[in-house]
């Protein structure tokens, strides 16, 4: 399959409201979670934020990040018209970041302005901490030739 074009793939980065990171828990076995995500200085990034959790779910995400930075971020949508499917896939590496990261502000900025709800949910759950994912690799599929344009499209 051809390279993803990067309009395309900022765009679905940009839009998706939800991406799915998959990563290994304490025994190594592989584990998804939704979420959200935001794009800036040439990364993604998601806080620990307020959002209710099951309990100590932040920090545990966090320890399994430290342990075993390689995960993936999977973007997908799902339609009845099945020639709407499409997925795109990146290899990324994790990283803890804090305030002190040189992208804060931009990462901060970002999500904010992405999701709303920012106003009412505190964006962080008690320290300031966010994930930082740099993606190596690309994978990607889609039922028809235009079906993540046509996706972007829609959600404009």
């Amino acid at each position: 399959m051809p390279a993803l074009e990067e309009r395309l793939l900022h765009g679905v980065l940009d839009r998706m409201p939800v991406a799915r990171l998959a990563l290994r828990d304490a025994d190594d076995r592989p584990e998804a979670l939704p979420v959200v995500i935001a794009r800036a200085a040439g990364a993604l990034w998601f806080p620990i934020d307020g959002k209710p959790k099951q309990r100590g779910a932040g920090l545990s995400r966090l320890a399994r990040l430290a342990r075993a930075p390689a995960v993936m971020l999977l973007f997908d949508h799902y339609a009845e018209d099945w020639s709407a499917l499409w997925w795109i896939r990146l290899s990324c590496a994790a990283a803890i970041a804090g305030p002190d990261n040189p992208d804060w502000e931009a990462a901060v900025a970002a999500l904010a302005a992405k999701y709303p709800q920012y106003e009412a949910i505190p964006m962080f759950k008690d320290e300031a901490i966010m994930v930082r994912l740099t993606w190596s690799k690309i994978g990607w599929w889609q039922a028809a030739p235009d079906g993540i344009a046509r996706w972007l499209d829609a959600s404009a």
